[in-house]
């Protein structure tokens, strides 16, 4: 067998101030109730760029555990979908941001379960930090008026 590694999403990357000027930014911001103006700067908007990057992330993470760890019976086996936007839509739409709801349709997979045992160790901590990533926007929303700024650090310091 072959693997075949695609990435994706890497030429668009670019200085957090400049984020504002990108108009699809500043939509996808207010989507979350995040107000970005043209051409300036703050910890909301700061917030929010680095929640963007935490969120895809968070999914590319899932999409290697799913794919790297899965434990596949023979090579014809179709494996369920783990492309980015497959896993997006089901915890968004599907499940409707339920992650708890999500675990047990990764669980239910018998190809998945040492990757539910291995996310499961230590209370749930690997769910709960996918958790966080995949949410990450969600939270800067939510916090959008606090002066810090969320980080991958930051994530992983906190218990």
């Amino acid at each position: 067998s072959r693997l075949v590694v695609k990435l994706a999403d890497f030429g668009f990357g670019g200085p957090i101030a400049d984020s504002s000027f990108d108009e699809e930014f500043r939509t996808r911001a207010r989507s979350f109730g995040i107000e970005i103006k043209e051409g300036t700067s703050s910890v909301g908007m700061t917030n929010f760029a680095m929640a963007e990057d935490l969120h895809a992330l968070g999914f590319v993470f899932l999409g290697l555990l799913l794919t790297s760890l899965a434990d596949i019976p023979t090579p014809q086996y179709k494996m369920p979908a783990t492309d980015e936007d497959s896993l997006q839509r089901l915890i968004a739409e599907i499940f409707d941001k339920d992650f708890d709801s999500f675990r047990e349709y990764v669980e239910a997979e018998d190809i998945w379960e040492n990757i539910v045992s291995l996310l499961d160790e230590n209370d749930g901590a690997g769910w709960d930090l996918l958790r966080q990533l995949c949410f990450a926007r969600e939270r800067a929303s939510e916090n959008k008026n606090e002066l810090t700024v969320l980080t991958a650090r930051g994530l992983l310091s906190n218990p």
